[in-house]
């Protein structure tokens, strides 16, 4: 097919192929039918071309070249009758006109000419051959493409008749769609078929003396590739032949040598995949399906490769390491120092030499891969150098010696390098696309090795920007690990450093690293500070919170005081101002060292004064916040969680009257694993309060008040059942009961004698429980009547594998850090609000300025003080009111609970009343992280 780039190649190869003798001086005749001053009357010049070939062909003599511009427009065909000499020829040769190929529509005839050499003219034609060779001698024709259509099925498309000879035909590309490629009649003689490509036909000669195939490639539909008949003699030597692919019934050999040519032929170094019904070789009328076969029956194809030793790739193209690759044979008659596309043979030192030089089987000789296979560029800054860099692909180790590599930015700038490397400052900058900077990388010799582009990006210097961000594992609470970024940044930074905002040295870190950790040796909240400096001189910094603390273990409910029956203390009531000094380390679940804290479940019991109870560590200052207050006859539950003093006790002061105490233990917490395998350790996960038990309605349980000795499964939602939730943070409320009793939350369902929560009949009470969980599942145990079970999920305990393989739905805890009973709300004296009752449907909003920024939650103990009515109190961070409740009270009544809280993003955390109006009062006990 005609085509501009086939012209450009065409015209570029043609002094390359076989050699000629050297020509006497003659005259360039010019032919350009495109030309505004052509004339087929002459001269021929340069300046007066001729239109048309013909009257070129006609007045060219011995020694002339014609030289035709290649233009969109076709020449019409061609009758060539010139006679040269072997000193000199007459040639025709293409050239440059409009870029496109030189292209002889109609077909071009050689009759009675002489020693003509014809380069880069495309024949085309119909339903008759495109070139034909009649009575002539010494006839070349090269470096073109022939193509003819609807021919019957014995018209070729290059025909040759008897009484022609010496006829080379050379890197040519021949196609047709029926008939042959190519055809000599009897009595034609000397005739060499040299590194070309036939397409859907063959080569067939009758009684041809001296027919030479010398590296042909051969891809035809159903086999038919060679045929040498009626005498024939020559050669067929390093061609390729396979077929399209396409199903084949037929059975035809690629290459067939009747039994009078057989005698004179040789074949060998060929490389045959037949068709799926096909043979290798027809041979003196005997079909051979392997070369083997026909090496042993004839002695021919001694090199010969077939199907069972490859499958040809498509187009018969050689690829690295492929069987075609140095296996042909230098000496094959007629064979050329050239492939089809003019390039040299060429030595493959990945594939070890099996012919008898450096010849590929076929038209196309596999080439040295060095290339160029890409250009890398930094990103591009204004004012900022970028560098650029040649990618080589050089999977032969050729030398690099002697390489010059020139790099266009673009903008005006060109630099040449000899490493392969450039750098380039861009001065302003450029669209979203970029502008296409471009390497060519030459030899010493200055032939062009290849050449890539690179699309480059120029953009303002963006400012210097840090990020870090710090969390700390249920594992190693008292750690922060802190992860750390740079933005893009054009300068090199030449230091990033961090400190910890606890006194110790700063750290100096890698740009990019995995994340830093640091122990801390108190709990808190700290700043980490990350401050990076770059070479242009500019300094950039960022801070994270960082709080440490300690993970929750839950452990229990196991009774760890009992004044009723010297569990823990002596047998007897706590007195007015009496203190009782509880051992917990070692006690029970706790172990002896490594707690901070622990969380109690504290009832008193048979007071005989109205009174409240303080619970703090042993060997500190009483603090004035109380843990539970009560009446007179009254059991009242409060969950409570105390730091433990250095000694290891816990001291439970009681106010006033007598009062007999009992403490659960529900869990604690520490900064030490007891194992590698140890996953009790957990963080606290913060969320909405949730109401997800309500017996009344038939929330989370069957419809109705769960009876005596009764047992209620709890599932919680699907975040908290997988292996991570390993406790969970319930408000449970008990109401209606027909009876006193008491119900027991844990993950076992234990009827031991520990208590969750006290109830009297008709009595509505709550109070925190921090069980364990189990598969995502709460078991409730209620002693004595019927009662009706509420419950509402304030948060879950995590371990190390939330958010990981283990468990991707869990929710990632955070440490606690427990602080000083701190008192910062008090409407009866106007502390964190104003001085009055909250009133009905009222909300507090508590700015919690005790607490450090990156709070996630805190511990509170919230009390409602004197209530004008029955009510409950509801203490959330922020949002919508949830529909839970914290504290429920009866008219008059002090009570204090227990609440983990989230704190609101502006800080803060609200506090909710019912109905009527009731005091309210909360103490800090310390905060999650």
């Amino acid at each position: 097919m005609a085509s501009a780039a086939l012209s450009v190649l065409l015209v570029g190869c043609l002094g390359a192929g076989v050699a000629h003798a050297d020509t006497a001086a003659g005259t360039t005749l010019h032919v350009d039918d495109e030309a505004a001053g052509c004339n087929d009357t002459g001269p021929g010049s340069a300046a007066e071309p001729f239109c048309q070939i013909q009257p070129a062909a006609d007045a060219a003599v011995p020694g002339d070249t014609v030289r035709i511009a290649g233009n969109s427009t076709s020449y019409a065909p061609v009758t060539i009758r010139s006679t040269g000499t072997a000193d000199a020829p007459v040639t025709f040769l293409s050239a440059y006109g409009d870029g496109s190929s030189v292209t002889v529509a109609g077909g071009i005839t050689y009759s009675g000419a002489q020693y003509v050499d014809t380069a880069g003219i495309l024949a085309r034609a119909a339903k008759k051959s495109a070139v034909a060779v009649v009575a002539s001698q010494h006839i070349t024709y090269r470096v073109a493409s022939v193509q003819s259509t609807l021919l019957d099925a014995t018209t070729a498309v290059i025909a040759v008749d008897g009484a022609s000879s010496d006829i080379s035909l050379l890197r040519l590309r021949v196609s047709d769609g029926s008939g042959p490629d190519f055809r000599s009649a009897a009595g034609a003689r000397n005739i060499t078929l040299a590194d070309d490509l036939f397409e859907d036909g063959g080569v067939f000669a009758a009684g041809t003396t001296g027919i030479d195939l010398a590296g042909d490639t051969f891809w035809t539909a159903c086999g038919d590739a060679v045929g040498l008949t009626d005498g024939s003699s020559g050669s067929v030597e390093n061609s390729v032949a396979l077929p399209y692919g396409t199903t084949c019934t037929t059975t035809q050999a690629e290459i067939t040598v009747d039994a009078a040519s057989a005698p004179q032929v040789t074949a060998d170094y060929n490389a045959v995949n037949p068709s799926s019904a096909g043979t290798d070789y027809d041979w003196a009328a005997t079909a051979y399906t392997t070369a083997q076969a026909f090496r042993a029956a004839t002695g021919q194809a001694t090199h010969d490769l077939d199907q069972t030793d490859l499958t040809i790739p498509g187009a018969g193209l050689p690829v690295e390491h492929s069987p075609l690759i140095d296996s042909g044979d230098a000496g094959a008659p007629g064979e050329l120092a050239t492939d089809i596309d003019g390039r040299p043979r060429v030595d493959d030192p990945l594939v070890p030499d099996t012919g008898t030089g450096h010849v590929d089987r076929g038209a196309t000789e596999f080439q040295d891969p060095f290339t160029v296979s890409g250009l890398d560029m930094s990103d591009g800054y204004v004012g900022v150098p970028v560098t650029a860099d040649a990618q080589l692909s050089n999977p032969w180790s050729d030398s690099l010696d002697g390489l010059t590599y020139t790099f266009d930015f673009a903008d005006g700038t060109t630099v040449t390098s000899t490493t392969g490397s450039a750098t380039h400052t861009y001065t302003q900058t450029t669209s979203s696309t970029g502008v296409q900077a471009t390497v060519v990388v030459n030899r010493a010799d200055g032939t062009r090795v290849g050449a890539a582009d690179h699309w480059e990006r120029v953009d303002p210097v963006p400012d210097l920007t840090t990020t870090i961000g710090c969390a700390s594992s249920p594992v190693q609470p008292d750690t922060a690990a802190c992860g750390y970024e740079t933005e893009v940044d054009p300068y090199s930074i030449t230091s990033d450093r961090i400190t910890f905002g606890d006194g110790s040295a700063a750290l100096s870190v890698p740009t990019a690293g995995d994340p830093v950790p640091h122990t801390y040796k108190a709990p808190g909240t700290y700043t980490v500070t990350q401050t990076v400096t770059d070479s242009g001189g500019r300094t950039a910094t960022a801070t994270a919170k960082a709080t440490v603390g300690a993970a929750f273990v839950a452990a229990g409910p196991v009774r760890m005081l009992d004044t009723r029956n010297g569990t823990g203390a002596p047998k007897r009531p706590v007195g007015a101002g009496g203190v009782v000094r509880l051992k917990v380390l070692g006690v029970g679940y706790v172990p002896a060292s490594g707690v901070t804290a622990v969380t109690l479940n504290v009832t008193d019991a048979g007071a005989t004064a109205s009174s409240y109870v303080s619970v703090y560590p042993d060997g500190t200052a009483r603090p004035s916040a109380s843990n539970l207050n009560f009446r007179a006859g009254q059991d009242n539950p409060n969950l409570v969680t105390v730091r433990v003093g250095g000694d290891g006790y816990v001291d439970l002061y009681n106010a006033h009257g007598k009062v007999n105490l009992i403490a659960d233990l529900e869990g604690y917490y520490t900064t030490t694993r007891s194992g590698t395998d140890d996953l009790s350790m957990s963080g606290l996960a913060t969320m909405a309060p949730t109401r997800v038990l309500d017996t009344r309605n038939g929330t989370g349980a069957a419809k109705g008040a769960v009876g005596p000795g009764s047992i209620t499964t709890l599932t919680l939602p699907k975040y908290a059942r997988g292996w991570a939730t390993v406790g969970a943070v319930l408000n449970v409320t008990v109401t209606g009961g027909t009876s006193g009793g008491y119900i027991t939350v844990s993950c076992s369902g234990s009827t031991s004698a520990t208590s969750t929560l006290n109830y009297r009949p008709g009595q509505t009470a709550s109070n925190l429980a921090v069980p364990c969980v189990n598969a995502g599942k709460v078991q409730i145990y209620n002693s004595a009547g019927h009662v009706q079970l509420i419950a509402d999920l304030q948060g879950v305990y995590t371990n190390e594998q939330a958010g990981t393989g283990d468990d991707w739905f869990a929710l990632s805890g955070g440490p606690f850090v427990a602080t000083a009973p701190t008192r910062f709300l008090d409407t009866r004296t106007g502390l964190g609000a104003s001085a009055k009752p909250l009133g009905a449907n009222g909300t507090l909003t508590v700015k919690l300025t005790k607490v450090p920024a990156g709070a996630t939650a805190v511990l509170v103990n919230l009390t409602g003080v004197a209530p004008t009515s029955h009510t409950y109190l509801t203490a959330y961070g922020d949002g919508t009111l949830p529909t839970v409740s914290n504290d429920n009270l009866t008219a008059g009544q002090t009570r204090p609970v227990l609440a983990v809280v989230p704190v609101g993003a502006d800080g803060s955390l609200r506090i909710h009343n019912a109905l009527g109006s009731v005091d309210v009062v909360a103490d800090l006990e310390g905060y999650y992280g």
